[in-house]
């Protein structure tokens, strides 16, 4: 992880970029996993790539012989999965493959583009690194997130069966 010092200079420079949405967290999902893993909390494999040479490596060389992989664009907001690159139309920002190669071709896609989400607005949000994790069974979903109550002054926690990649979709669906 980083430095104290570096952790600070790298938030100060993220307060001036007007296009990154204004939270006083701002972690990656990559980040998050190796914080979590940090406290052995179990999770997926997975590796960090800024370029796609890289992220074809990571998957030859940090996964299983027979491994499939996951390929999430990194950006700060939500909705990857369902959103398209600004400049080429390339759909999601979430891709299973099953070959480092596919890997290889898929950062390709992402890297250096910006990806459009509900939560990005018409421009969307750069996307410098892609999350590659390995691929695991899922027996069931849920939605946990811990979050701030800016009116209340508090934390708050965030629970539902009905996980899954569209919260926000549940939650007007079924807002108890």
């Amino acid at each position: 992880m980083f430095s104290k010092q570096a952790n600070t200079l790298f938030n100060r420079a993220l307060c001036y970029n007007k296009s990154l949405p204004m939270r006083r967290m701002k972690l990656h999902e990559y980040q998050a996993g190796a914080l979590l893993s940090s406290f052995h909390v179990p999770i997926p494999i997975g590796a960090v790539a800024y370029n796609a040479a890289d992220a074809e490596k990571l998957a030859r060389t940090d996964f299983g012989k027979d491994a499939e992989f996951v390929v999430k664009a990194q950006i700060l907001g939500g909705g990857r999965g369902m959103g398209h690159f600004r400049e080429t139309g390339f759909q999601g920002g979430v891709h299973i493959v099953d070959t480092p190669d596919k890997v290889k071709n898929i950062a390709t896609e992402m890297l250096g583009k910006s990806l459009v989400t509900k939560q990005s607005g018409v421009n969307g949000l750069p996307c410098n690194a892609v999350y590659i994790v390995e691929k695991i069974g899922i027996k069931k979903e849920m939605y946990l997130s811990l979050t701030l109550d800016r009116k209340a002054g508090c934390p708050t926690i965030l629970y539902s069966p009905a996980g899954g990649m569209a919260i926000e979709d549940v939650a007007e669906s079924n807002p108890e």
